[in-house]
């Protein structure tokens, strides 16, 4: 989203995180931006029971943790790396001097937090009325439009069962069943490695 040069020239620096490392805690105060710059991070948050429910992932060029962020309010979930990963950090001030001085940033951020806004909005309709197939379904395919390069026919999902009903508050037991009914209404493919493989021609 940023240019690295960029995020340089406004004092950003990179934290290196290993595989489970925490960035932040539910709960801490919302003082910088964060980038991915390489690995994954996750945000989740977890029941009085005990069980995680994933806020989402990110990947290289993502960010994440915008709205406490904007808002100066504390975090309502926590960010671990699912793998080795580095993330850009920057300062609440220089980020918003960085937005001032770029326009088409700003406008870019805006639009993927407007885009995140409706995501959430969706899936909490889906928990609370939908059957497991069609929530699944409907995060399938906010996946897809996120993580398929533009233009191209066909994506290969990078996400495990577990991840999947981690970010739909399934089993993942009831994810497998669902993900296989899917495929035999030709709603989805699986290749030989059991990836998840969504076309143009999937319903």
């Amino acid at each position: 989203m940023i240019n690295e040069s960029l995020l340089a020239q406004y004092h950003a620096t990179i934290i290196s995180l290993s595989k489970g490392g925490m960035l932040f805690q539910q709960g801490e105060p919302a003082t910088s931006f964060y980038i991915v710059k390489s690995g994954k991070i996750k945000m989740s948050n977890y029941s009085e029971d005990g069980r995680e429910f994933v806020q989402g992932y990110f990947t290289a060029g993502q960010s994440f943790g915008e709205p406490p962020f904007f808002s100066k309010g504390p975090y309502p979930a926590s960010a671990a790396a699912t793998e080795k990963s580095e993330v850009w950090k920057v300062g609440y001030n220089d980020f918003l001097r960085l937005l001032k001085d770029n326009f088409p940033i700003h406008l870019e951020i805006t639009k993927t937090l407007g885009t995140r806004l409706v995501y959430k909005s969706t899936m909490l309709s889906e928990l609370a009325i939908e059957e497991a197939e069609h929530r699944l379904l409907t995060l399938i395919r906010y996946l897809v439009d996120h993580e398929a390069p533009y233009g191209k026919t066909s994506i290969k999902l990078a996400f495990t069962r577990q991840q999947l009903a981690d970010m739909t508050g399934l089993r993942v037991e009831t994810v497998i069943r669902s993900i296989k009914s899917l495929e035999q209404k030709r709603q989805l493919e699986i290749d030989a490695d059991g990836k998840i493989i969504w076309t143009q021609n999937s319903k």
